[in-house]
């Protein structure tokens, strides 16, 4: 009987102590509302920039936070599909450069900020998009 109670102890002790799941990106920064605020924010900020802007004539605001939306949510672990061009497909007659794509990013940082996102939010977000830069930069010979 003293076994049986000792092995119904350890075994409450464990499960209680058991930590719970870790969640991923997606649902610790509040899931798709979140990421449509970030790009709300950051599209009104590109399109007004007078660098970044002429790339985006004729692209529709809703179109592009949409796009951005999805692929990001994708990304970072969310149910979403992204469904649109691949980024080289999308990017490669617009010659975009380094200077350039660094200029959007900040403009996303900058929204991540304005709705409080903490600095690892960000930082893990951002490093999930990072390898979309190769696909983005590109200046035609």
């Amino acid at each position: 009987m003293i076994r049986l109670g000792l092995l119904i102890f350890t075994a409450l002790t464990l499960f209680g102590c058991a930590s719970a799941p870790k969640t991923n990106l997606y649902d610790d920064i509040g899931g798709k509302q979140t990421l449509h605020k970030v790009y709300g924010l950051a599209i009104n900020r590109i399109y007004n920039d007078p660098v970044l802007g002429p790339h985006f004539e004729g692209v529709p605001k809703r179109h592009l936070r949409t796009e951005l939306t999805n692929q990001t949510c994708e990304l970072i672990g969310g149910p979403c599909e992204y469904e649109g061009k691949s980024m080289h497909e999308a990017h490669a007659d617009r010659n975009v450069t380094d200077a350039e794509f660094f200029r959007l990013v900040e403009h996303v940082q900058q929204a991540m900020r304005l709705i409080g996102l903490t600095y690892e939010q960000e930082n893990r977000i951002l490093a999930a998009l990072a390898p979309l830069k190769e696909q983005i930069v590109y200046q035609a010979d």
